[in-house]
Order: structure tokens, then C-alpha cells, then sequence
């Protein structure tokens, strides 16, 4: 097992700078955590495929649908009312596609599970009683019920609310200006909670589909998906990749960081990473039980 700081010590090792705890091993560490997303977002790992199925049901007149905090990029979505398969539509084909409630868009994640259920006041309240403190204010931007653009800081009173001044119909970002204790929650004016934060979250992003029709009725859509990277803070973090795999994230960060350092040599970096490459491809693309499908790439640069 490799962990975060297993990590670095080699790389730092390799790089003959072992036991560096300056401005250096910052640079790594933030090396590390880009190649590290960049690899886990290159292909459709097996290892990053979200375990449960999840669902969400159409409402009538809604055409815009959350989905969870850590999606990336679909593995599928389904229509289960139905039994038909939904269709992403990118914007070069939008004026060839036929607008069914099947054909949907990505579009702009929210900083909210939900929207405002009425127009009002928005309000904020911790968990502890020890968030009062001004430099804890939330920042809110929101649409009010004329469709203009307001943004307030909200100082938190505990476990008391404090609400903003004007009306919101719609959320457009919250963030908060401190690490709290205490969890926040954000509520709209009927006491529907849209967000919680934990006290290091400073917001969150929820990524949202856009159905090209509205769906008229109650239909059950289910949908698996491939997460986003976490992000390697702690000594002891584990990488997303499995271990010994994890291994070409040192080769990935020593060939990142020699483009800033034309004295080292990468040529035998670059032959490792190829190997253990190949060893992460043929374990987590092509499958691993017997029996299983081998994917057949063509290279269309060949002659």
C-alpha cells in the first residue's frame, strides 16, 4: 500500500531531494494531487465507477435535475418507467436531435441540492454554538424575485438562524468566509433545507442534467456514474489508485515536474510510467475475470 506521504518521500528520493520540507515538498504534493486527477479522469476506471445505482423522479414541468456531488462523467442512465435508455445531446447536434424527455444536456452545476420551494428569505444556522464570529459570514448570490442579482454576507448567530434581507428565488453560489465548528445548514422560507456544509466544506457543486422536453409525468431515472478524484491532504491518504498501480503516480509527477527543471534526465522515468501504464490498462480496462470481453482499440493514426 502507498500512501500520500509514500508518495512523496520517493518521488523526493528520485528527484535527489530526500527529506525536503520546504517550498519544494509543497510543489510535489501538489503535483501529486494533479496527476493523480488526471489519471483517474484519463479513462473509464473500473476503480472509479460510484458503486450504487441512484435514482431521482421527473415532476411535471421541471426539466433541470441534480445529481451527486462526486459525479464526473456518466457510465449510464436509464429510464426505468419507461424501460428506455436516456441520451446525452452535445451542443453540435442540438438542432438534429429530437427534443423527447430521453435527450438531455449537462448544464451548469448548482451550488444547492435544490431550488428555493417559494420566493423568500434565505437562512443559515449552525450546529454549534460557537459559530458568531464575522469572519465565519456566508456569502450568498441569488436571484430575488425580480430576476436581479443580490449577494449578502450572513454572520452566523450559533444555533440561532439569520436570514438573509432580501428574497431569492434561485441560488446561484454560497460561500463561507471560515472554517466553522459546527455544520451549517441553509434553508429557504419554508424551512427546506438546500445545502449542508461540514465545517471545512466551503461549498459544494452539484452537477445538473437538462431534459430537452418536459417529462409530464412521475418517471424513476437511474444512474450510475464515474466520481471525481479525491483529493490527497493527509499523510496516510490512499490514492483512488489501487496499489501497486498506484506506483505510476510517481513517474507521472517526476515527468511533470522535470518540464520545470530541463537538468533532469527523464528518459528512464518515461519508460516506467509506460510500463506501469500498460499494468493499470490491462488490469482495469480489460477486465480481470476469466471469460472476460478484451476491448479491441484500432489506431486511426496508422497507415
Amino acid at each position: 500500500m502507498l500512501t500520500f506521504k509514500n508518495l512523496q518521500d520517493e518521488i523526493l528520493l528520485l528527484w535527489d531531494a530526500p527529506g525536503e520540507t520546504g517550498n519544494f515538498l509543497t510543489i510535489v504534493k501538489n503535483a501529486l494531487n494533479d496527476t493523480h486527477a488526471e489519471r483517474c479522469n484519463s479513462q473509464r476506471w473500473s476503480f472509479m465507477l460510484w458503486e450504487d445505482v441512484l435514482t431521482f423522479t421527473t415532476v411535471s414541468g421541471t426539466l433541470n435535475y441534480r445529481l451527486h456531488p462526486l459525479f464526473h462523467r456518466f457510465h449510464r442512465i436509464y429510464n426505468t418507467s419507461d424501460t428506455h435508455k436516456l441520451i446525452e445531446v452535445p451542443p453540435r447536434e442540438y438542432y438534429e436531435s429530437p427534443e423527447t424527455k430521453f435527450h438531455f444536456h449537462i448544464v451548469e452545476p448548482s451550488p444547492v441540492v435544490a431550488d428555493p420551494a417559494a420566493t423568500g428569505t434565505l437562512s443559515i444556522v449552525s450546529s454549534s454554538g460557537s459559530d458568531i464570529e464575522a469572519a465565519k459570514a456566508v456569502t450568498i448570490r441569488f436571484l430575488d424575485g425580480n430576476n436581479d442579482e443580490v449577494s449578502e454576507d450572513i454572520t452566523p448567530t450559533g444555533t440561532s438562524t439569520a436570514a438573509t434581507s432580501a428574497s431569492a428565488s434561485k441560488v446561484l453560489s454560497v460561500t463561507k468566509g471560515g472554517t466553522w465548528v459546527g455544520t451549517m445548514t441553509l434553508k429557504d422560507s419554508g424551512s427546506n433545507t438546500l445545502l449542508t456544509l461540514l465545517p471545512t466544506e466551503y461549498g459544494k457543486v452539484y452537477p445538473q442534467i437538462r431534459l430537452l422536453k418536459d417529462p409530464e409525468q412521475a418517471d424513476t431515472v437511474e444512474y450510475r456514474f464515474y466520481r471525481r478524484p479525491r483529493i490527497l491532504s493527509g499523510d496516510n491518504d490512499i490514492p483512488d489508485i489501487p496499489y501497486p498501480f498506484s506506483r505510476i503516480l510517481i513517474w507521472d509527477t517526476l515527468l511533470l515536474l522535470a518540464a520545470y527543471d530541463e537538468a533532469k534526465e527523464p528518459g528512464m522515468w518515461v519508460e516506467q510510467r509506460r510500463q506501469w501504464e500498460k499494468k493499470l490498462a490491462d488490469n482495469y480496462l480489460e477486465g480481470q475475470a476469466l471469460g472476460g470481453r478484451v476491448r479491441q482499440v484500432r489506431d486511426v493514426t496508422m497507415r
